[in-house]
């Protein structure tokens, strides 16, 4: 079951209000200034940032150019990427709305991932719907709708993103498990490393690897993991994430490789929202080095804006 103990529905609201009140009295700057020096034991220099986390942090607090916001929007960027790059395939999208009550339960195919629109990490895999009640997802979905993502990192891009939910396929690999994540990190249009997650949701591990697929030491937020043969899409990744970063000074691009098949996951401005813990942290000097901010430069992404359309 999905219902919340009232302990952690508590605590959560404990959370949500105080990330608001410091919303309304606490400047974005010294906001994450604080994040940082929780999570690092020392301020961020904002002012000369040399680390990927510092400018990630500047990016969040200067940049806004509107695309930004398309590629923080999981629905719209479905577009985007079926433009640009129609060679990679999109899960299957079985459902959207801004209202829980529409959930269509009884359609939904026995497995799939329920999902918010406007936020990172609210994501809630359904393997088997049978042992589950409607209204325990549409009240998860209602609560996400309700949350402001903005108030957690401060994050720009998700400001004018629309609030919705939605239902996509649950994606296997041949083996009926959940796929390993490859997450290209494109700097300036340029692939430059290649982050691979697996059982994120149980026992999760990374690896890094630079485009040649050479293991780099080091990890970004998981234990260490096992090297693993490169995908048989590689190249195609590699390709494919370089269209979709194309003149951009900074992008993550995720993909799955599914029996032989490129499947897009997300697009990311801001990984972990600047407070990654890489392990060494001269990973965070490297990744720095890579990043060249252009907050002010005009970029034109080919794109035909259009309403989302659901497909």
């Amino acid at each position: 079951m999905l219902q919340e103990q009232p302990s952690r529905r508590w605590r959560d609201w404990r959370i949500e209000m105080r990330r608001r009140i410091a919303a309304r009295f606490v400047g974005d700057r010294a906001y994450l200034a604080g994040l940082y020096r929780k999570r690092f034991g020392r301020l961020p220099d904002l002012d000369h940032p040399s680390g990927f986390n510092e400018k990630i942090l500047v990016k969040i607090l200067t940049d806004r150019r509107q695309y930004l916001t398309l590629f923080a929007d999981r629905l719209r960027v479905r577009d985007y990427v079926r433009q640009r790059t129609p060679d990679v395939a999109l899960p299957r999208l079985y459902w959207w709305s801004d209202d829980p009550r529409s959930l269509p339960f009884d359609s939904l195919p026995g497995s799939f991932v329920l999902k918010a629109n406007h936020g990172s990490g609210w994501v809630r895999i359904v393997e088997r719907k049978g042992g589950l009640a409607r209204a325990d997802l549409a009240r998860l979905a209602a609560k996400w709708l309700a949350s402001d993502f903005t108030v957690v990192g401060r994050e720009w891009a998700y400001r004018n993103v629309r609030r919705a939910v939605y239902a996509e396929e649950l994606l296997r690999d041949d083996s009926g498990a959940l796929p390993a994540d490859f997450k290209l990190f494109a700097f300036d249009g340029e692939v430059r490393l290649i982050q691979v997650d697996r059982d994120r949701y149980a026992h999760h591990t990374q690896v890094l690897y630079d485009p040649q697929w050479r293991p780099i030491e080091g990890i970004v937020a998981a234990a260490q993991g096992v090297p693993l043969a490169p995908p048989v899409t590689l190249s195609r990744m590699i390709e494919a994430a370089q269209t979709l970063a194309a003149g951009i000074d900074f992008l993550r691009v995720d993909f799955y490789e599914i029996g032989g098949r490129i499947v897009f996951g997300e697009l990311t401005n801001y990984p972990n929202k600047g407070l990654n813990r890489f392990q060494p942290p001269s990973l965070d000097v490297l990744l720095g080095s890579w990043l060249t901010l252009a907050p002010t430069r005009a970029v034109a992404i080919a794109y035909r804006p259009e309403s989302f359309s659901g497909a």
